[in-house]
């Protein structure tokens, strides 16, 4: 795959940190790592490129050879992230006391990222603060944050992945209050 101007094909990407397991760590130099932004408390932002077989983390020396910052690369990503979203047909469908969000299978944890559809498209499902879980890159759901009743669903669509699914983020609950995302006290 050619990695000439990569970074305009970018997609933003929903990570969990790592567990701190003792397993021993890979250490990269910093232009082979990947670019990794801080999200909140135990998630991350990577950056993805779609090789045709597989997914290519942007590494930092994809940012020096495009000539452009991590801040643009950001923006790059989740407007790419929303495209995909639009044209993967995206849809929203009610489990029991919560929503589901579908877009075929690796990159609906990320939507997490996207304010334009918490402020909008899914304001229909919601009226008030949401709660959110995405326990796996194919899992986000989401309900009202006031309701018990549809937290302990949360919960329970949580424990059906972890700790054993596959391409695991998080087991937090997280609450969006003020167009901000924060972990569930």
């Amino acid at each position: 795959m050619s990695f000439h101007n990569i970074t305009a094909q970018a997609f933003a990407y929903l990570k969990g940190s790592p567990p701190e397991d003792g397993r021993p760590v890979i250490r990269l130099p910093h232009k082979d790592s990947p670019v990794i932004r801080p999200y909140l408390q135990d998630l991350h932002i990577c950056y993805l490129v779609d090789s045709g077989e597989s997914y290519e983390y942007i590494q930092n020396h994809h940012l020096e050879e495009d000539g452009i910052s991590e801040d643009q690369l950001h923006q790059i990503g989740l407007r790419n992230l929303n495209h995909l979203v639009a044209q993967r047909n995206a849809t929203v469908q009610r489990h029991g006391q919560v929503f589901t969000f579908l877009m075929r299978g690796d990159f609906e944890a990320s939507a997490i990222l996207l304010d334009g559809l918490w402020e909008g498209d899914f304001r229909k499902y919601v009226t008030g603060d949401y709660a959110c879980a995405v326990p796996a890159r194919d899992v986000l759901a989401f309900c009202d944050a006031s309701s018990d009743v549809r937290i302990r669903e949360l919960q329970v669509v949580i424990d059906r992945v972890w700790p054993k699914g596959d391409h695991l983020v998080s087991n937090e609950i997280y609450i969006r209050r003020s167009s901000k995302w924060q972990e569930m006290l």
